[in-house]
């Protein structure tokens, strides 16, 4: 969110908060703990009663022109609805006072002698604050990076962050518990399941198998194939085979070409098998028939998961500008980013985009070693110039607000494609803008990341227990690290796995 955004909430309360005015938050954006703190403040607002701003010029003019900027980094400070003004203890007291739940410590922590004892301690905690951490900004600012570094006791960055963390924890497990439950929830409902949508044009096929359900249940990844007027879009890995061979005895569709819109192992280990089960020609993209003849042989735990697929046999067809359907034609339309032969298929009498892979959702943490984050954020602003009124993700996700798509819990998602995409590139772009700082800055790659997923931003602490599971199955191939690495990379620049790194020791 931009200063700009912010200055506005300042000034005027949002509808949410218009029946009772809020009590602003100003605390240190850049600072973990504060980050921290902040989520606990959210968790506990049910009824939103407060309204946390970041610190910068602008917003302080704006909340109360009395407010200095070098006091307000130092501690907590906290604006009533009838403008006075609470600093350090006393503004902890003011909110806790607010929530049922921490109704006590605010209540007695403005007695003598709590009061003075929590005016001790937070000071002493919001002194000693700016030796514990490498902050990019915020409260360090007002420090001497000397005083810093010389104070710090473990490494700098390291120990605010290993706070915050703790802090956060409680929610973390939380949010990892909540998410389990929803993952499982949405496999049981498309366990073997296919939709049939658009008349019958665009049928959506679950897939699954063994070792492959481990992928939809800890991580929420769902499998499937797409049947979109006549074309089979990614048919799946070897271990799904017998999914899809149940799918096309129940259902028989009629299938006159088979594509693939990338060479990832889960989209691309059916192609021959099913083009030879179904007589109907293959088609690929020239890149995509490279990376195919022959296959690279995958890391093991991919291949016992998902399935090391087989090499590309011909006879198969290079994919031209456009691919006929049996009612029109599709437009073929080059996305590099999640990996650089990548596709998507889009249909302009329906506006509907096959995105394969290049959308994977407005937040996406974990990629694989070859995306290229740089090439993903063009490949989506061109998407942005497509009219698109259903977008329909690889892994089954379907966005849309067209009437004609029915509900389907945990896959039809109900907001305008368009907007999904922009949300994307408005959080690839502000990576991008921080992972340039930092290495401008000269910071490691793993104090990069962690700036990266700040305890303040919800979706940082709501996802860390399924990135980290999936960072410790994949062998580092999916991770946070890669998606840093992501910015970095060159054409023809083959970095090791981040695993491979770690197990030689080396940055």
């Amino acid at each position: 969110m931009g200063d700009s955004s912010l200055v506005e909430i300042a000034r005027r309360p949002n509808k949410e908060q218009a029946s009772t005015a809020a009590y602003q938050v100003l605390y240190d954006g850049q600072c973990e703990i504060c980050q921290a703190c902040v989520s606990w403040l959210k968790t506990l607002d049910h009824k939103n009663r407060t309204v946390c701003l970041p610190i910068s010029a602008e917003v302080l003019s704006a909340v109360d022109p009395q407010l200095r900027m070098d006091e307000c980094l130092r501690q907590l400070h906290v604006v009533t609805p009838e403008g006075k003004i609470h600093v350090g203890w006393d503004a902890v007291t003011c909110l806790a006072h607010l929530f049922p739940s921490t109704w006590l410590i605010g209540a007695v922590g403005q007695w003598f002698p709590f009061r003075n004892a929590g005016r001790l301690l937070y000071g002493f905690i919001a002194k000693n604050r700016y030796s514990l951490s490498k902050c990019r900004g915020g409260a360090c600012r007002v420090a001497k990076p000397e005083t810093v570094r010389r104070q710090a006791k473990f490494e700098a960055f390291w120990s605010c962050y290993t706070l915050g963390f703790s802090i956060r924890l409680p929610l973390v497990v939380w949010a990892a518990m909540k998410a389990a439950a929803q993952r499982t929830s949405v496999f049981a409902r498309t366990y073997d399941k296919r939709l049939e949508l658009l008349n019958g044009k665009l049928t959506v096929l679950f897939l699954h198998g063994m070792l492959p359900n481990t992928v939809p249940l800890l991580f929420g990844e769902l499998f499937t194939a797409i049947i979109y007027d006549g074309i089979a879009i990614d048919p799946g890995s070897p271990k799904m085979r017998r999914s899809l061979a149940r799918h096309l005895r129940q259902a028989k569709p009629n299938i006159t070409k088979v594509v693939a819109t990338h060479a990832h192992e889960e989209h691309v280990g059916n192609l021959t098998w099913l083009s030879e089960a179904t007589g109907a020609p293959l088609y690929v993209s020239e890149m995509t028939a490279q990376f195919l003849m022959p296959y690279k042989k995958l890391p093991w735990v991919r291949a016992t998961i998902i399935g090391q697929p087989p090499n590309l046999k011909p006879p198969y067809h290079l994919l031209g500008e456009t691919v006929d359907t049996d009612s029109g034609y599709l437009q073929v339309i080059p996305t590099p980013g999640h990996c650089d032969d990548h596709i998507v298929l889009y249909d302009p009498k329906e506006k509907v985009l096959l995105a394969g892979d290049a959308f994977m959702g407005s937040y996406f943490a974990t990629p694989n070693p070859d995306v290229d984050s740089r090439k993903w954020l063009a490949s989506l602003e061109r998407l942005m110039e497509l009219d698109i009124e259903i977008l329909i993700e690889g892994h089954g996700h379907i966005h849309t607000l067209r009437a004609d798509i029915p509900d389907f819990p945990g896959v039809v998602i109900r907001e305008d494609p368009k907007v999904a995409i922009s949300q994307k590139l408005d959080y690839l772009r502000w990576l991008r803008q921080q992972i340039e700082a930092g290495f401008q800055e000269g910071l490691p790659v793993r104090v990069i990341e962690a700036s990266c997923f700040p305890w303040g931003n919800r979706t940082s602490w709501e996802s860390c227990a399924t990135d980290e599971c999936i960072r410790l199955l994949s062998l580092g191939h999916f991770s946070r690290t890669e998606l840093v690495r992501s910015f970095v990379r060159t054409d023809g620049d083959q970095l090791p796995t981040v695993y491979e790194v770690r197990m030689s020791g080396g940055e």
